[in-house]
């Protein structure tokens, strides 16, 4: 040790003889703590005035922190302990580092014994980063993975810090051993995380941080415990993934959806703060209203559309525009776009809602309606024919509709008894509003309606005229007496005798052409009732006047004609 500097204390060694004649230093303790003054700090030693005739010298390296820096002054207190007297030099050796050491060691065993926390400053990174030196007192190991329940980043960043930790093994002969601040740490989480649960109610909207981020949703961190809010409950509206709403370290206000005690789960809500934008959504957006959205994601059959946060519909590749089917839905909208839409349908059980552009036009139909009227007779194609209707290409992007009903007027079992697909036809427009699937209404039998007349103009009751045998039923025979007009014969008409419809089909065959005698005409509903057997009586009767008629004239003899010969000679 070097020796200490001359001071108005220690003037020689000749004073310091006759002090320790005057005072026995036999009493000093060197057990005991003793509580000393700063008085005078040197370059290696410091001057603490601890109550005797002389003064303590403290090595000034035992006053140095973790980093080697002092932060000690004169006038400050220090408890040293005596360690021995310099009777020649004339000074006392005192240390701290011998007392902390003692009290320290002390400390440790009373912990360990009674499984306490101890308090502890983290000094020293041990080599490789396996851990940490941490002064007790005594210097203790704290291993790396003991240092905090989570991963350490940055040991570096714990140096110079106090912690509590629990003693997990000791060494008396080396005065060593292993520390944990970690089992601290889980016992105040799971005392936390017990206090939390019982606090918190299903329904309570709290804060929160956000703690990370998944695929499926996101954690926060609710006062140590993470809860989860799954990517179904961040938004009413469309999100791909979390991360488009949320961001680690966000501090948000969420819902609690669910608690689940025994495994220590919540389940926790954002979008369950504010009313379902669908509840009353049919009163917002009902069918026909215009409104700006904005388009959100485009897929190859059409674009979806938002309305609001959490409402969002389908505007269709077909709805884009009467111009055909587009190639691509990006010819006409983009990710990002606000436009002008119609709503087209809703369906508020499923929350689907079906938007249209063209409908904000002038359908192609109605535009040809402007141009044409009802009554009026237009060219198309048969483009399609149905069971019980028939579409008519009128004009580029304009279909129009046949009814089966309005194909003839007489009962038919298919259109395609009078039509083919990609025939042109001539039709009737017979109206000027649109359908309810918006085809120009069409009809095919109002042709005939000027043949019909002139059939009743032509035929009364009584005429006799061809037919063919169309169709054989129970109730009779359905004749054709053209191609737009059609006549009935009642099975009491067919024969004199009583007749079957077994005997009708021997009699008479399909496509069979025969007369048949009109009985009554109906021109306003086009109905037409003929008669086979009336044809016979008729035609008896006629054969019987003519046989009637020849038996009134006078008969000529052979007599006669000789006579008349006679007479022309002469």
């Amino acid at each position: 040790m070097e020796k200490p500097k001359e001071n108005s204390h220690l003037k020689n060694e000749e004073d310091f003889s006759k002090l320790i004649k005057e005072y026995d230093l036999k009493s000093i303790s060197y057990d005991s703590p003793v509580k000393g003054t700063i008085i005078d700090i040197m370059d290696n030693d410091i001057i603490v005035d601890i109550g005797q005739k002389t003064e303590g010298i403290l090595k000034k390296e035992e006053l140095f922190d973790w980093d080697s820096s002092f932060n000690y002054k004169i006038g400050d207190t220090v408890t040293v302990i005596c360690q021995k007297v310099n009777r020649k030099q004339g000074y006392i050796t005192v240390s701290k580092k011998e007392l902390d050491i003692s009290e320290g060691w002390e400390k440790v065993i009373n912990s360990y014994e009674n499984n306490i926390s101890v308090l502890g400053k983290i000094i020293r990174v041990v080599h490789d980063n396996k851990g940490f030196i941490v002064d007790l007192g005594v210097q203790m190991f704290l291993p790396m993975s003991q240092a905090d329940i989570k991963k350490i980043k940055n040991p570096q960043h714990l140096l110079g810090k106090e912690f509590w930790f629990k003693i997990t093994k000791l060494n008396s002969k080396d005065k060593t051993g292993v520390i944990s601040r970690k089992v601290i740490l889980e016992e105040e989480k799971k005392e936390k995380i017990k206090q939390l649960f019982n606090s918190l109610q299903v329904g309570d909207i709290i804060k929160g941080v956000v703690s990370s981020i998944t695929d499926y949703g996101a954690f926060v961190n609710i006062g140590g415990i993470d809860g989860l809010i799954h990517r179904d409950n961040i938004s009413y509206g469309r999100i791909n993934h979390p991360r488009e709403k949320l961001r680690n370290g966000d501090e948000v206000e969420v819902k609690i959806l669910d608690i689940d005690k025994e495994r220590q789960k919540i389940s926790l809500g954002i979008k369950q703060k504010y009313p379902d934008p669908w509840i009353d959504i049919d009163k917002k957006y009902p069918p026909g209203k215009k409104v700006i959205a904005k388009v959100t994601k485009i897929v190859d059959f059409g674009a979806f559309i938002e309305l609001e946060e959490g409402v969002e519909g389908l505007l269709h590749i077909s709805d884009l525009t009467w111009e055909g089917k587009p190639s691509s839905v990006e010819e006409y909208v983009a990710v990002g776009d606000k436009l002008w839409v119609q709503i087209v349908d809703l369906n508020k059980e499923e929350k689907r809602i079906k938007m249209g552009l063209k409908q904000l036009e002038m359908r192609p139909e109605e535009k040809y309606l402007e141009k044409h009227s009802s009554g009026e007779i237009v060219k198309g194609m048969v483009k399609k024919i149905l069971k019980s209707r028939v579409f008519i290409s009128l004009d580029k992007n304009v279909e129009g509709m046949v009814r089966i009903s309005d194909i003839s007027y007489f009962r038919i079992d298919s259109p395609k008894e009078f039509l083919s697909e990609g025939e042109e036809v001539e039709t009737m427009i017979l109206s000027d509003e649109l359908d309810s699937n918006y085809k120009v209404k069409l009809g095919l039998k109002h042709l005939s309606d000027g043949e019909w007349r002139d059939f009743f103009n032509l035929y009364k009751p009584g005429s006799i005229i061809p037919i063919k045998i169309k169709k054989i039923i129970e109730q009779g025979i359905h004749v054709e007496i053209s191609k737009n007009i059609e006549g009935f014969v009642k099975i009491g008409e067919v024969s004199e005798q009583r007749i079957s419809i077994k005997d009708m089909n021997q009699q008479f065959k399909i496509g069979e052409t025969r007369e048949a005698l009109v009985v009554t005409s109906i021109p306003d509903k086009k109905r037409i009732h003929l008669s086979f057997k009336a044809v016979h009586k008729k035609k008896e009767r006629e054969d019987i006047e003519k046989y009637l008629k020849s038996k009134d004239e006078p008969v000529t003899t052979i007599g006669d004609l000789l006579q008349n010969e006679i007479d022309k000679k002469k």
